[in-house]
């Protein structure tokens, strides 16, 4: 199973195949457009309405003619047609052909700290939602000669609907134990964006 993991850091994150990696959680109903990312948007026949923005907190962007429209949360195909939809009701074209696509992704990133061989931000790959954690250090580059492996610190802030900060907790986690599967061949320990990773020096 270590050799597994380690395997995959040899790949580049467009060539690691998530499909059936137990250890990734991807949303199956495909890829949602997030704030931040950058989208373009084209009709066709109407060169003038075509444009590159990037999708603001509050999950909207710019269309031309029709103004903000809200597409966080929808497929490409979803957004494409909502502003077709749009065009239509609001009686600028009567048969629009849209097409939308994702010209940069938004980076959402896990930070490690501590004795790990790469520090700072480790990027998730635009599909997947969330990793487990022996994942996540094993792609970052895994755990240093001196590693606490047995008690590793996973800090979460947890945010209301109006992106307010309410929460933040700390977990303390035996990665040791989950990656030899002592623990349990099915337990995971998930990491979401945003998440710090914190290793411990273990006592010599």
């Amino acid at each position: 199973k270590i050799l597994f993991f380690f395997a995959f850091c040899s790949f580049s994150q467009g060539q690691v195949p998530f499909h059936h990696d137990p250890s990734v959680l991807k949303d199956p109903t495909g890829y949602k457009l997030r704030f931040g990312d950058k989208i373009r948007i084209s009709v066709r026949g109407e060169p003038d309405c075509n444009i590159e923005s990037v999708i603001s907190n509050d999950g909207k962007v710019e269309v031309i003619h029709v103004g903000e429209i809200f597409v966080a949360g929808k497929s490409v195909k979803q957004a494409q047609k909502l502003i077709e939809e749009t065009y239509k009701s609001q009686r600028i074209f009567a048969r629009p052909n849209v097409k939308v696509f994702i010209s940069k992704y938004v980076e959402r990133v896990v930070f490690l700290t501590g004795s790990v061989n790469r520090k700072g931000p480790y990027v998730f790959p635009p599909e997947v939602e969330a990793m487990n954690i022996v994942e996540v250090i094993a792609r970052a580059g895994g755990f240093n000669d001196i590693a606490r492996k047995s008690k590793v610190y996973v800090t979460r802030t947890f945010y209301d609907n109006n992106g307010n900060q309410t929460d933040s907790k700390t977990y303390e986690i035996d990665v040791d134990s989950l990656s030899s599967g002592a623990s349990s061949k099915t337990q995971r320990f998930w990491i979401y964006p945003g998440d710090r990773i914190e290793v411990p020096e273990r006592l010599l």
